[in-house]
């Protein structure tokens, strides 16, 4: 479904709100019943006749989110919220949608003026906390779930909520208790069956978490989330051909497109996992299918540049005397898929080091400095923003939501991927820390990113985007290769370290200044927290079946092989013995410029 303009002209043909309302919920039943088609034509006609009623407004918004089109959801909201400013519910409803839509700011924007409109709306109060989970600060979310579940003691998705933070923060036996009263309340609360199961994964109890997913889908056999959580898991074989041939009935059953898409995905991971290569692909794709929506780089592109012209080998220097000096944070970066869990799982098995995730923190305190509107201006305005005193404040902040949990650890581990962009941005904040640069041949790591729900990633549901932002990614880092002094950022290549683990895990600690200890090559056996898409695989010794995953999809592959051409030329011989061809000459300069 297409993101498109209202229409707001009030139509002579048009029969009254109530009529509008009515096709609505029309349209929603035939969703609800598989007929996506049909709901579909009749949402178009319904927003070509609404005007800016704001209640019919709402309810297209409600229909888009069946949809699972949230940014044509935001649309309607925006409007109805326009039209009735003063109205707490309406601006709930919006920021709700931003806050789905990944539209951060815009969230807490509109979350805070709801609850100026109604101090005591515990929705929006709820909805600010998931804001702070968002941002990975899950100290301050508690503040505002707690205050949600005072307002609404009732509800399971506040006190689910509350336990998802809890386990954020590493107090699991406190985080279960609520979601176990959730369950208690509502045993329908299909939100928090999952919640307790992730948080049971997280910490190692495989057995018992998928005893609970297992429950759920006895009650709701159509929450395509929970197969997609059983099938990371665990390792599927032919002995679950049962169970797996009953997923896939489940897809002519009615559900919303966000469980149609986790059911697919998940059916892709059971059969890779099974070695039914063209089977995988096919739900893969299905699924990439079911998400893709039209999408451009340039905004990230944008970045690159401003980045890289704020961010100087002469500027670097200045910004090293003005740093915060702690040596705490590790950032792992690189493309997703690439390894980084396994990097941080290394450190983290250090005794004296941790590991916190993915955090979205430095991106968010990047934009907080300099939006990109230009990024021609961007040096200036990191020259003039970035004082000693504003990177005291963003170090102490980001800090603040690091060590979360994990106080008492000297170096912790920020391995959010994307952080690639960032690279002078956290050496001006904290001159001192570590890089760590996570490799992997450029095939296996793409299409891996095919094979995840990422979600909120839209480049990695099209071949053609995922090897556009992979250019992106290889550009920015051999510019922040040559920018920093060298050996300012250490290269793992993911396959190297699987094939000689003990050597690269020196490096890797090393690097962040600690003694070598031989726990770090336990991490399989260590109970800490892992959160990543490949869970079961991160509670397992090293293992290479990864390695030249891409060989078993290759007939598929022609469209990323053509994207990633200038990477793939040591590849050559490989690539063509499985009938798959480089682009050369004119072509391949200009993928190159």
């Amino acid at each position: 479904m297409a993101a498109r303009p209202v229409s707001t002209p009030q139509s002579k043909n048009d029969s009254g709100a109530n009529r509008l309302i009515a096709d609505i919920q029309r349209a929603t039943q035939l969703l609800n019943q598989g007929h996506r088609g049909e709901a579909l034509v009749i949402y178009n006609d319904v927003s070509e006749r609404a005007d800016r009623s704001p209640t019919v407004q709402l309810q297209l918004g409600h229909l888009c989110r069946q949809f699972g089109d949230i940014d044509e959801a935001v649309t309607h909201y925006v409007i109805a919220a326009e039209e009735m400013p003063d109205n707490a519910t309406f601006q709930y409803t919006l920021g709700q949608a931003y806050l789905d839509a990944n539209e951060l700011e815009k969230a807490r924007e509109t979350l805070e003026k709801t609850l100026e409109l109604d101090p005591d709306q515990a929705d929006a109060r709820h909805a600010l906390g998931m804001y702070y989970m968002h941002l990975g600060d899950h100290a301050g979310a508690i503040d505002h779930l707690e205050r949600a579940c005072e307002l609404k003691p009732g509800d399971t998705h506040i006190q689910a909520n509350v336990g998802i933070s809890l386990g954020r923060l590493n107090r699991h036996e406190e985080a279960l208790k609520h979601i176990e009263k959730a369950l208690k309340l509502d045993d329908s609360n299909q939100f928090a069956y999952l919640g307790i199961a992730e948080i049971l994964a997280e910490i190692g109890n495989m057995e018992e978490s998928n005893k609970r997913l297992e429950q759920a889908l006895r009650k709701y056999p159509t929450l395509g989330s929970v197969y997609g959580q059983l099938a990371r898991n665990k390792k599927f074989s032919e002995q679950d051909s049962a169970f797996m041939r009953k997923a896939e009935k489940v897809l002519g059953r009615g559900m919303p497109a966000k469980e149609r898409y986790s059911l697919l995905y998940g059916l892709g991971k059971m059969h890779d996992d099974c070695g039914h290569y063209d089977r995988a692909f096919d739900f893969f794709q299905q699924a990439n299918l079911l998400q893709k929506k039209p999408f451009m780089l340039d905004a990230e592109q944008d970045l690159r540049k401003a980045m890289a012209k704020a961010f100087t080998p002469k500027s670097l220097k200045i910004f090293a005397d003005r740093g915060h000096r702690s040596r705490q944070p590790v950032f792992i970066v690189g493309m997703p898929r690439s390894g980084t869990t396994l990097m941080e799982r290394i450190i983290a098995s250090h005794p004296q080091g941790a590991g916190a995730g993915e955090l979205p923190t430095m991106p968010v305190l990047a934009n907080s400095v300099f939006p990109v509107d230009d990024w021609r201006k961007a040096a200036a305005r990191i020259q003039s923003t970035l004082t000693a005193e504003k990177i005291e404040t963003l170090a102490e902040h980001y800090l603040g939501i690091l060590r979360q949990g994990k106080e008492d650890a000297d170096r912790i581990v920020d391995k959010m991927p994307s952080n690639f962009l960032f690279v002078g941005f956290m050496k001006a904040i904290f001159p001192n820390a570590t890089i760590i640069h996570a490799m992997r041949h450029p095939l296996d790591a793409c299409l891996s990113c095919y094979f995840q729900a990422f979600g909120e990633l839209r480049w990695a549901n099209d071949m053609s985007q995922i090897a556009a932002f992979y250019t992106l990614y290889r550009r920015s880092m051999a510019y922040w290769h040559k920018a920093l002094s060298e050996g300012t950022i250490l290269d793992v290549q993911y396959e190297q370290l699987v094939e000689d683990p003990e050597t690269h895990a020196r490096r890797m600690i090393e690097s962040c200044g600690l003694d070598w200890d031989p726990s770090a090559l336990e991490f399989f056996r260590k109970k800490g927290v892992v959160r990543t898409a490949s869970i079961a695989q991160a509670r397992q010794p090293i293992y290479k079946t990864s390695r030249a995953r891409w060989i078993n999809y290759a007939k598929h592959l022609q469209p990323l092989v053509t994207g990633l051409a200038p990477y793939l030329q040591d590849d050559r011989e490989l690539l063509e013995e499985h009938g798959l061809q480089l682009p050369s000459g004119g072509w391949l300069k200009r993928l190159v410029n």
